[in-house]
């Protein structure tokens, strides 16, 4: 018995597009991840600007 929806072409049409959602979903993910290691890296920690933490 074959699964209902992908059988007419309304479903195979359909299983196309959330495929190739899904696809960009996962590219711009990982490219943020990659974004997000690389400034972490490049950019130091912050300093503690608490009010009482400057150096007088």
């Amino acid at each position: 018995m074959p699964r209902r929806g992908h059988s007419t072409t309304i479903g195979k049409i359909a299983k196309v597009c959330h495929d190739r959602r899904v696809s960009e979903i996962r590219v711009l993910g990982e490219l943020l991840r990659r974004e997000q290691c690389a400034v972490s890296t490049v950019i130091p920690a912050a300093p503690d600007m608490r009010p009482g933490s400057l150096a007088r």
